[in-house]
């Protein structure tokens, strides 16, 4: 039987977006079956490899398996840490034998993890397979390790994965983690971001500190709730005051803060809702950078379960719930992302509540019905959309606990092609000595289609300059305050971006001085 290679060298004209429907239909009867379309793209790639044909970027994206994947201008992927004892006494948690506490193992992160035996190794390279065989490129990553409470872990375990991770990112082995990070600033693939998940009550000082060690820039913080009584009937064990402190802790040392937060507790109502939402959002002492919303369902084992099953609890109806998100998305503003709206829990572990892992789409669909929209950064991202207008620059300023922060912007009649995020503290950091009288760069981004590094003359948006024009205006914004200094929470792999632009490296951050 002749090969793909083979029946497309074959064809009367070359692959084109135009013919790729008719030539599926000619590949299906000579095959004898309909090709994947990552089948179709490995041989179209062979013979753009052996200059047959020329690479053309509008099949590449018509053959790439969930483009949305990398619409954001980075490519993320999960990886798991192993089974590990828990600290929390929540009434909502799953508990799966051989799993991480709260993580079920037919989720398709958790299911890869356990297969592959939680090896960090093993789940980079199955997954960097898959993503390059569907067409996605990898050189610019995102890590998000999920798992237990990373911040209970063993700190040596937590070392050994994340150089595990990275040297396999690199593709080679390091003597220590700081020898692979240097590797890593100038190797093909580049790790861009790398988030972990905790609660509050585990990010202290020495926590904070051992993030930066291991390159961390984003941490996932488990609140659920934004009331006193809630947290205590869930049993979540801390208070409003630690997710406070913990987040100023965070933001201090530059790091990105999402917030994990779940509707429909018991004890809670959709007004409640509602109004922890707006709480979440406004009051100076929270406000993240990134939510996921995970409305509650009842997982049979779980305390909440029994509550369930005595009449103690009744989670709300599809419909309810529904409504509920679309008025959290309505209130939702523009300063933060929205990355996940419902959790990915296969129907077969949910006794009552949503088993629509789909319900994201029926709240946007719904708001864009009635002539509302969400205004999140997720929403507003300019993904693959052909930009209409010049961009113009956006200066959001708000404040928060230990200082001021400005969200730059870089828009166009509703899409945002980039962000940054600008942090100036109160005082000086006693965490770090290089950020003594530092103003903060907390986060710097383009969105659109993943553009490798040499691809300098895309038309897509990233590498057409908008990242320097906005450290240029935060760098400007820095030195009018009055600051001497300005420093990034780099990532491992953007560290030589920043020397172009005249940073240098002083611990964990690329600094400046400002003159």
């Amino acid at each position: 039987m002749s090969s793909i290679p083979d029946l497309l060298t074959n064809y009367s004209t070359k692959l084109t977006a135009e013919n790729l429907r008719v030539v599926k239909v000619y590949l299906a009867k000579e095959l004898g079956a309909t090709p994947r379309d990552s089948d179709i793209l490995a041989g179209y790639r062979e013979l753009v490899a052996k200059g047959v044909w020329e690479k053309d970027i509008a099949i590449e994206r018509l053959l790439t398996t969930r483009a949305v994947r990398t619409l954001s201008g980075v490519t993320p992927f999960a990886v798991m840490t192993k089974p590990y004892v828990c600290p929390g006494m929540c009434t909502f948690c799953p508990l799966e034998l051989g799993m991480p506490k709260s993580y079920l193992s037919d989720e398709p992160a958790a299911a890869r993890a356990k297969k592959l035996g939680f090896d960090p190794r093993l789940q980079i390279s199955s997954r960097l397979t898959q993503l390059v065989d569907t067409g996605h490129d990898t050189d610019k990553i995102e890590l998000i390790v999920i798992g237990g409470t990373f911040g209970n872990y063993p700190t040596a375990y937590k070392r050994q994965f994340f150089k595990d991770m990275i040297d396999t990112v690199n593709g080679s082995e390091s003597a220590s983690l700081e020898e692979a990070q240097i590797k890593n600033e100038t190797a093909p693939r580049r790790i861009v971001g790398m988030s972990v998940e905790t609660r509050p009550d585990w990010i202290d000082e020495a926590e904070v500190r051992l993030f930066r060690e291991l390159g961390v820039t984003k941490v996932q913080v488990g609140v659920q709730a934004f009331d006193e009584k809630i947290l205590a009937r869930i049993k979540r064990g801390h208070s409003l005051q630690k997710v406070a402190d913990a987040t100023r802790l965070l933001k201090d040392a530059g790091i990105k803060v999402c917030y994990h937060f779940m509707p429909n507790l018991p004890g809670s109502t959709p007004k409640k809702d509602l109004d922890m939402a707006r709480l979440m959002y406004t009051d100076p002492r929270f406000k993240p950078d990134f939510v996921k919303i995970y409305p509650a369902q009842v997982i049979p084992g779980t305390e909440m379960h029994r509550e369930w099953e005595r009449g103690e609890y009744t989670p709300y109806s599809d419909e309810l719930l529904k409504d509920v998100l679309k008025k959290i998305s309505l209130v939702t503003p523009p300063t933060v992302r929205v990355d996940r709206l419902v959790r990915d829990i296969s129907k077969k572990w949910v006794a009552a509540g949503t088993r629509a892992t789909n319900m994201r789409q029926y709240v946007e669909a719904e708001l864009k019905k009635e002539g509302k929209v969400c205004r999140c950064i997720r929403c507003r991202e300019i993904h693959g959309r052909t930009s209409t207008g010049t961009p113009h620059l956006v200066d959001r300023k708000m404040a928060t606990f230990g200082g001021t922060e400005h969200l730059l912007t870089y828009e166009s009649k509703g899409s945002l092609f980039s962000l940054l995020r600008l942090r100036l503290p109160d005082s000086d950091s006693t965490l770090f000595p290089e950020l003594g009288g530092a103003a903060l760069i907390r986060e710097l981004h383009t969105y659109g289609k993943t553009v490798p590094h040499d691809q300098k003359g895309s038309r897509d948006t990233q590498h057409h300059g908008l990242g320097k024009r906005l450290m240029i205006a935060a760098e400007r914004r820095a030195r009018a305050a009055g600051y001497k200094k300005i420093a990034v929470i780099s990532s491992i792999g953007t560290r030589e971006y920043y020397r172009h632009l005249g940073y240098s490296r002083e611990g964990y951050y690329m600094c400046k001085r400002l003159v």
